[in-house]
């Protein structure tokens, strides 16, 4: 039982790459309140990549291709583009955020690893 490829494209959401960054008061991090966000733009390299590989002619098809986004409420909008872009399906996992304001890495490796054994994907794109 031959069947396409399942394709996972992880998606971040990031501080606009057209807004200079600010330092924040106590000079501890960039300044992210009130500053524009949007989808990462090496993320979306990845949705442009795996919507390529969908219109492609060739022995593999894909069958599915799924945005993940892991992080607060506010994450929502960058599946919203993704999926705006060609994803079929898009989930967002919401993980509690560190310290320094972004989930842990090792939280979003075993995140992924979760994912892809649960959706059966044959190809991650990071």
């Amino acid at each position: 039982m031959a069947s396409g490829l399942r394709i996972l494209v992880n998606v971040k959401r990031v501080i606009d790459y057209e807004i200079k960054p600010r330092i924040n008061k106590t000079q501890t991090g960039v300044e992210t309140t009130g500053v524009k966000h949007s989808l990462n733009p090496f993320d979306e390299i990845g949705v442009e990549e795996a919507v390529r590989l969908r219109e492609r002619k060739g022995p593999l098809q894909v069958e599915n291709i799924l945005a993940l986004s892991a992080g607060g409420a506010k994450c929502v909008d960058t599946l919203r583009t993704a999926m705006a872009m060609g994803a079929d399906k898009a989930l967002h996992v919401d993980v509690p955020e560190s310290a320094d304001g972004g989930p842990e890495p090792l939280t979003i490796a075993k995140l992924l690893q979760g994912v892809v054994q649960k959706e059966n994907i044959n190809m991650v794109l990071l």
